[in-house]
């Protein structure tokens, strides 16, 4: 094993520990250690190639069909800000304004009117 390189006192002292534990190990759980290092190096020599250029291109096509969604959902702009031709009617009529300038004077009529009869 290699030096620690850190400076801080508690790593250093966790990198001896586990230095002269490892040299005191026996031949048995050396040769086990040993064994299961080359295997997890053969096991990673043995992956697929195609492996990794396959998981970008499924990262890929999920950006893709996330991004495609979203825009369909989004909201069109000029749809939901046009007035209805009834807005626009009240709009150019200048009596039906005049009738709106006037409306509680004409719901305190109703009431009257609802009260008497």
């Amino acid at each position: 094993m290699s030096k620690p390189e850190h400076k801080d006192p508690f790593l250093q002292q966790v990198h001896s520990t586990l230095e002269r534990s490892a040299q005191t190990l026996d031949d048995a759980t050396l040769r086990e250690l040993r064994q299961a290092r080359y295997t997890a190096l053969e096991a990673r020599q043995r992956r697929p190639a195609w492996l990794l250029p396959m998981g970008g291109l499924a990262a890929a096509a999920t950006v893709a069909v996330f991004s495609v969604s979203l825009w369909l959902a989004a909201p069109q702009p000029g749809v939901n800000e046009q007035l209805p031709l009834e807005d626009l009617a009240l709009l150019e009529d200048s009596e039906s304004l005049e009738f709106y300038e006037d409306l509680d004077f004409y719901l305190w009529l109703d009431d009257e009117q609802q009260d008497a009869g």
